[in-house]
């Protein structure tokens, strides 16, 4: 290594002039450069300066917190800070320990030192302590051998230590001393169910189920995918009593999708990227200069936030990386090394060099000067005067002396006159300058003060005002301004506001501080007792009465149906009862009759008629009682409506034909073949003489047979002539002709010839009484009042149309309907 060469001695002064030197050398670039955290640079004569911090800082630049902003000092300690280290220690007070001061000394931990074996004692109140224990030792006082330091509880158990020995608590599944011994629980008969076969395992068992069974113990009946054995979102299809089968996501596989597909085979990562495989995909991680996908986009580190490059370095982004270009100083692939300037400094032996950025200085020792401690330290013989601040040239090793204020001189020993010194009076408000030794003093005018007569001698200090005025400095002199209430120079008199009689209506005044406060007779109130007040205001008269108020006072006038004081009292409008048949409730100046069941109207006066909605049906006659009626039914009928038609057809009358059920009376229709009102008359198919040609015509059941006279002819002895050309269906349609014919009837219409219209009428469609008309293949019913529809089965509902008024409640009856009217309302209710 080549031999260091001594620096130019201009090249040291240039680096004095211009380093980061102590406090003594540091300049003022302005005000507050280059001190920081709002400290103020304040300037020597010479040139030279200093930081002064504000509270909360300190530091050459202020740039430390001080750490004895928040004093954490207790009981009295005093905190010193470290400045260099931005750290502070305790003083603490006598009978105090402790890092904060925060443990007396009459402590047990630090009296009677209670932890044993190198136990560290930890104070947590006034007399209570807690041992750490050294390693090997336990118990409270670390009394104990930890005898558990050498594991001696297997399978995870919990060691104790008592008395210098241990204790095992096992784990289930486990026991012996050290819980080394493994409980078999298969010896325990019926861990298995369904003939499961028990399987022991160290600290627990299994078992092995039969097929169609499964769970802990081989009690639960198996159903595939009943809950489903696919993980990872896998769907469970059974395929059989006993088998399934896992449909995976993409991206897992496994008989129950268990395993995730690594997906890292062939990946696509560069330049260094390490593939990190996913569900069904893969990720890059890419190195910090790459990016990207696939770790192909270069990183651009100079766009970083800090930027890449530190101390003040310029950043050049490479593909792949960056390169920093460094200010002076400094040095490194990110400029974050500080170049050691000490390495090639020239301090004098036995001084110390302390580095800086890009600069270094020396630290003389006692004695020594200079830049780098090569002169003898003119300050030594202590040649400034009267306070003076000595440096030492760099240069030469002269002395320089930085005089006080009120000294000059090269050793600051001429004392400076201000009081000669042109348009300079430093004495104010035509104070007089006297010069003295270093200094000077004014002898003030009447009425001023200070040091340079600056200062108005504030006759108010002495608080002069009374009563809470506010006192008004003048020069010699003060002046009170009174608060509302006082008067006098001093505010001291208090003003009577009861002199002019302000309350009226006999009230009686009180003074008070700028105020007064009237008492105000019985019926009066205001600030004056003006005002007469409304006994009305609170509303006393309950139930809707009138007040009326006066003096001190006032009336009720109730309104109707209520009495007393205050209106309170409800007169009995029950009183006598005027309900004839009911039940009466007391209102606001009315009643209520709740009427007895039977009778209705206001008083219930008035017995409902229950036959006016004519219940009685199949044309019963109706009693009307009380609340109630009584059905007399025409024979036929019976029940409490005559709703009962007897069955006229239980004894079968009919003898060829189906029973109808009328209304005390039946009617047959006849099977084909028969008449009469029974059906019993066998109908003479021979009377229309359909036998031919001189046959003879036998009457047969439903029809008739032709015995012909000799020779080849029809069974019914007819000639070969079409029978249907003569139109003999009268409401039908003609079938057959040549070996006779048949009548296909239109709807409605029998007999042979289809000439006989059917009654619809006889099965009696109409009900409720309706009156049924027979039509050509059909009927129509005429209805009684109060029924609807095509058989009369609907009733009318006569509510519909809200016929009561005044809000009064509709009951629906059978042809009309009743209102229960709401008093004092009445009138016609039924209808």
């Amino acid at each position: 290594m080549p031999a260091l060469r001594p620096a130019p001695l201009w090249a040291l002064l240039a680096l004095w002039l211009c380093r980061a030197a102590p406090a003594r050398a540091l300049q003022c670039r302005d005000g507050y450069e280059p001190c920081v955290n709002e400290g103020i640079c304040v300037t020597y004569h010479n040139g030279t300066g200093y930081c002064k911090c504000p509270e909360g800082f300190l530091g050459e630049y202020c740039q430390h917190r001080d750490p004895c902003e928040k004093n954490r000092c207790q009981n009295g300690g005093t905190c010193a800070a470290r400045a260099m280290l931005g750290k502070a220690t305790c003083r603490c007070a006598p009978g105090f320990t402790g890092e904060d001061c925060q443990y007396s000394t009459t402590h047990p931990c630090f009296v009677s030192h209670p932890c044993l074996n190198g136990g560290t004692c930890h104070v947590l109140s006034r007399d209570t302590y807690e041992c750490t224990c050294q390693v090997g030792f336990t118990g409270k006082l670390c009394q104990w051998t930890d005898t558990c330091l050498s594991q001696p509880c297997a399978n995870g158990s919990t060691c104790t230590t008592v008395a210098n020995q241990f204790s095992c608590t096992c784990l289930a599944g486990f026991t012996g001393q050290k819980c080394a011994s493994d409980v078999n629980e298969c010896d325990v008969p019926g861990q298995c169910q369904h003939g499961g076969t028990c399987l022991n395992l160290p600290g627990s068992y299994q078992c092995q189920c039969p097929q169609g069974f499964t769970g802990q113990h081989c009690d639960s009946p198996y159903v595939p995918c009943a809950p489903s054995p696919c993980v990872n979102g896998g769907t469970c299809r059974q395929t059989g009593d006993f088998t399934f089968e896992c449909n995976c996501l993409p991206g897992f596989e496994g008989v129950t999708c268990e395993r995730n597909i690594d997906d890292c085979p062939n990946h696509k990562c560069q330049n260094g990227g390490v593939c990190v495989d996913g569900v069904n995909t893969y990720n890059c991680r890419c190195p910090p200069q790459w990016t990207g996908q696939f770790c192909t986009e270069d990183v651009d580190e100079c766009l970083l936030q800090p930027n890449a490059c530190q101390n003040g370095g310029t950043c050049t982004n490479r593909n792949g990386g960056y390169g920093c270009v460094c200010v002076n100083g400094w040095s490194g692939d990110d400029c974050s090394e500080n170049i050691d300037d000490c390495a090639f400094a020239s301090c004098t032996p036995g001084s110390t060099c302390i580095d800086r950025v890009a600069s270094f200085s020396c630290m003389c020792p006692e004695g020594k000067a200079g830049l780098l401690c090569h002169l003898d330290d003119a300050c030594i013989s202590n040649p400034c005067h009267k306070g003076a601040l000595c440096d030492t040239n760099p240069l030469n090793g002269q002395y320089i002396c930085t005089c006080p204020q009120g000294y000059k001189g090269g050793d600051c020993t001429e004392d400076v006159d201000e009081c000669a010194m042109a348009n300079s009076n430093p004495c104010e408000h035509a104070g007089k300058c006297v010069n003295t030794d270093g200094a000077f003093h004014c002898e003030c005018l009447k009425g001023y003060a200070g040091p340079r007569c600056e200062m108005d001698i504030n006759e108010c200090h002495s608080d002069p005002c009374k009563n809470d005025a506010t006192c008004l400095d003048k020069i010699g002199g003060f002046t009170c301004l009174c608060m509302p209430g006082f008067k006098g120079v001093h505010c001291e008199l208090e003003i009577n506001e009861c002199q002019s009689n302000p309350c009226v209506n006999n009230g009686q005044c009180v003074d008070k501080v700028n105020r007064f406060q009237c008492l105000c007779p019985p019926g009066f109130t205001g600030p004056v007792c003006q005002i007469d007040i409304d006994d009305c205001s609170s509303t006393p008269c309950l139930n809707g009465a009138k007040c009326i108020d006066h003096p001190n006072g006032y009336e009720c006038q109730c309104a109707t149906g209520f009495t007393g004081v205050l209106c309170e009292e409800n007169i009995d409008n029950c009183d006598p009862d005027p309900c004839h048949h009911g039940q009466c409730q007391d209102g606001i100046d009315s009643y209520t009759c709740i009427c007895n069941p039977g009778y209705m109207g206001a008083i219930c006066s008035d017995q409902i008629d229950e036959c006016h909605s004519s219940p009685c049906l199949n044309e019963g006659r109706c009693i009307d009682l009380v609340n109630g009626y009584q059905c007399n039914c025409q024979p036929g009928t019976s029940g409490v409506n005559c709703e009962i038609n007897f069955d006229d057809c239980a004894s079968s009358p009919c003898v060829h034909g189906v029973c109808m059920d009328g209304v005390n009376r039946y009617s047959c229709v006849c099977s084909p073949g028969f008449t009469g009102q029974r059906c019993n008359i066998d109908i003479d198919e021979c009377a229309s003489n359909p036998c031919r040609k001189g046959a003879t015509c036998i009457n047969d059941v439903n029809g008739f047979r032709c015995i012909c006279p000799e020779g080849p002819h029809h069974p019914s002895c007819y000639s070969q002539v079409n029978e249907c050309l003569s139109n003999p269906c009268v409401h039908g349609n003609c079938t057959g002709g040549l070996s006779g014919y048949k009548c296909l009837c239109d709807a409605g219409w029998v007999g042979i010839n289809c000439e006989v219209d059917r009654n619809e009428c006889l099965s009696n469609p109409c009900q409720n009484g309706g009156t049924c008309d027979n039509l050509v293949n059909g009927y129509r019913c005429t209805c009684k009042k109060g029924f609807k529809g095509y058989n009369c089965l609907v009733n009318i509902d006569e509510c519909a149309s809200n016929p009561c008024l005044n809000q009064g409640t509709c009951f629906d009856d059978i042809s009309g309907y009743t209102c229960h009217c709401v008093l004092p309302y009445t009138g016609q209710q039924r209808f």
